[in-house]
């Protein structure tokens, strides 16, 4: 009996009870933590840095409300669903170790919805650090579903879930009856890349604040009154040019002519749009490695450099998610049932054609090669019906009739 025959076989009668009785998930038994949103700054980012990177007693709550006031920004969503996109995209099999042949039934097992979100959540632990998921109690042998365990409630240091907020205790899912259901993913040790992140997405908020303010208080052109000061009319005219809108007003005295006002330039809108620009480009570095790939670029050859480096980052990607199916899904698929001994997960290379790229393979072949594609493959193919074109037979000359110049042989 194998190591994943004895597993399976130790908690094999557990598992029976478990889903006669139904079973009470771990998110039912603990006390969630409830998220409040903040006003992030360095200062907060700095603190909460050093919380999480605290030896005696780590702890992420502070962290996670950065992250989740990061994740907002549009540009920040946009490149990490880039990175995330290219994984969930990619097909993927389950061949035999020997033979490496496809198993079609077990890749359809798990073209199901509570794989693809475990594969979502692996590609989000790159971002966030280790994350915790849960398995639902399986539905006629197969599982039906995922749960993600909030992350302020997990301490991946300790490997524990923590039953109530800012406990040192908890469930421990990396040992006993409990971590056959529950699955980490990522390194412990790791924060994520959003910890990174913060810096720019703050000094990026912070520059279109100050661009807002600007904006309102020298965009519109100022307006003047030259009157008297002591005039009686003096109030009710100033609360006309209050009302009139959100543009500056200034009542002068009669004579005044040194007064001047701020005129927007050109070069200042460059100013907070480079402000804006340069973190928008660190964050693309950050998760994508490049920046030409969302961004306009300059010239072919640099974007083709730039494609490169998406490539080598989604490959690495591919890797890290083998990795884990392999070394942490696969063996709680076995214990739960599934029927994936002398199998592996490996990610589908077949390269794909269009149907115009196949089409001049098929012309390719016929013009010459001097082999004809069956009418089949053509209908298979392209989802044309064409019928076979007969070769043309050339009738026999009859000995001693001279061929008529110009004419043609009979054909029949």
């Amino acid at each position: 009996m194998n190591l994943h025959q004895r597993l399976q076989a130790q908690v094999g009668a557990v598992n029976t009870n478990i889903t006669k009785m139904g079973r009470r998930s771990v998110t039912s038994r603990i006390q969630e933590h409830q998220t409040s949103r903040i006003k992030a700054d360095l200062s907060h980012w700095r603190m909460a840095l050093a919380n999480a990177e605290n030896k005696a007693y780590p702890d992420r709550t502070e962290l996670y409300r950065l992250y989740r006031e990061a994740v907002i920004d549009s540009h920040l969503t946009s490149v990490t669903e880039t990175r995330t996109l290219n994984i969930l995209c990619q097909p993927f099999k389950v061949v035999s170790i020997k033979g490496q042949v496809e198993d079609e039934k077990l890749t359809r097992m798990l073209m199901t919805p509570w794989f693809f979100n475990i594969l979502k959540e692996a590609m989000e632990a790159i971002y966030w650090g280790a994350r915790v998921v849960e398995l639902g109690v399986p539905v006629d042998g197969e599982f039906s579903s995922t749960e993600l365990i909030q992350p302020e409630m997990v301490v991946p240091e300790w490997g524990i879930i923590r039953d109530r907020p800012g406990s040192s205790t908890g469930i421990p899912y990396r040992e006993g009856l409990e971590a056959q259901w529950l699955l980490q993913l990522g390194n412990p040790k790791d924060l994520g890349l959003l910890h990174k992140a913060i810096p720019h997405v703050v000094w990026k908020k912070n520059a279109m604040q100050a661009w807002a303010e600007y904006c309102d208080r020298f965009a519109l052109p100022v307006r003047t009154v030259k009157m008297d000061l002591g005039d009686e009319d003096r109030v009710e005219v100033e609360n006309m040019l209050r009302n009139m809108g959100r543009a500056a007003y200034a009542i002068l005295p009669p004579g005044a002519s040194d007064f001047t006002y701020h005129t927007p330039q050109n070069f200042q809108d460059g100013v907070f749009a480079g402000m804006i620009d340069y973190p928008n480009a660190e964050l693309s570095k950050l998760v994508l490695g490049q920046t030409m790939t969302t961004e306009n670029g300059s010239s072919r050859s640099q974007a083709e450099v730039h494609e490169r480096v998406s490539e080598k980052y989604t490959k690495a990607d591919k890797m890290y998610v083998r990795n884990l199916v392999m070394w942490e899904i696969w063996d709680k698929l076995l214990l739960h049932g599934y029927p994936v001994a002398g199998f592996e997960f490996k990610w589908d290379e077949t390269e794909t054609l269009t149907k115009k790229e196949q089409w001049d393979i098929v012309a390719g072949i016929m013009q010459h090669s001097g082999y004809r594609v069956p009418a089949k493959y053509i209908l298979d193919t392209f989802g044309v019906e064409v019928e076979e074109k007969p070769e043309p037979v050339v009738a026999p000359v009859v000995p001693g009739t001279p061929p008529v110049p110009g004419k043609m042989p009979a054909r029949v």
